[in-house]
């Protein structure tokens, strides 16, 4: 009845790979965007607070020092269009900015921030279209 619980884990994902890990790392991405939404909507409504700085979440800065020191993952490519397993990037930082808050600039990273979260779930939406497809041929 509830063959599904042992495959999946605690915090989301899948511990056994059906195809690839394209749904993990998707999943994952989600988590950073709802992160840096938070943090995000955070500065927009301490504007008006004395001495508050803007925060945000980084990525690009663990990335780049993650791939500097080996950690990250060499790209391989199958299709010239196509890039190969990535790894995940765990433990979400939050740094504080020495700037004062532009509701500008924080309205338009909620807005690109929210634009990618949409654009992720779109493509989760297509994975697993894809899967109900496979699994529907089969049949």
């Amino acid at each position: 009845m509830f063959w599904y619980v042992p495959c999946i884990k605690p915090f989301g994902g899948f511990m056994i790979p059906l195809f690839n890990k394209t749904v993990d790392t998707l999943t994952s991405l989600l988590g950073y965007r709802a992160e840096r939404q938070k943090v995000l909507l955070s500065n927009v409504a301490n504007i008006d607070t004395p001495g508050y700085h803007p925060k945000d979440v980084v990525f690009k800065k663990e990335l780049n020092s993650r791939m500097s020191a080996g950690i990250g993952v060499e790209l391989v490519r199958t299709n010239q269009n196509h890039f190969g397993e990535t790894s995940k990037i765990s433990g979400i930082r939050v740094e504080e900015s020495d700037e004062p808050v532009s509701l500008d600039k924080e309205m338009t990273n909620v807005a690109e921030n929210h634009l990618m979260y949409n654009t992720t779930v779109e493509l989760l939406a297509r994975k697993f279209k894809t899967l109900k497809s496979a699994i529907q041929e089969v049949r």
